[in-house]
């Protein structure tokens, strides 16, 4: 493989590679939450709750629902368990209906 050939072949990975990133760093919209019309392709239940991939914005949790606030919401789930984040180990937040 000549040195061009590489380059234009390194350069192209990175560039598709940029692309791909970008999208996935937008936040989920609203209406994407599980708890209003079942689990989206990318969210996952996990131990009573949902897994958000990728994280969503706290003002999209659901009045109600307990999650792990680390400046975007990453889990929820409806009621608090145990308390605790089962991907971080966090201490839940209870989002109240005046949030």
């Amino acid at each position: 493989m000549t040195a061009r050939a590489f380059l234009t072949t390194a350069a192209a990975m990175l560039l598709f590679g940029a692309a791909t990133a970008c999208d996935q760093s937008k936040p989920a919209p609203a209406s994407d939450h599980p708890s209003s019309h079942g689990t989206t392709g990318k969210s996952a239940d996990l131990a009573g709750g949902t897994k958000h991939d990728p994280p969503i914005e706290p003002a999209q949790v659901p009045d109600g629902h307990w999650y792990c606030d680390m400046g975007t919401v990453h889990y929820s789930r409806p009621d608090k368990g145990d308390g605790k984040c089962p991907l971080c180990g966090m201490a839940l937040k209870h989002k109240g209906s005046a949030e």
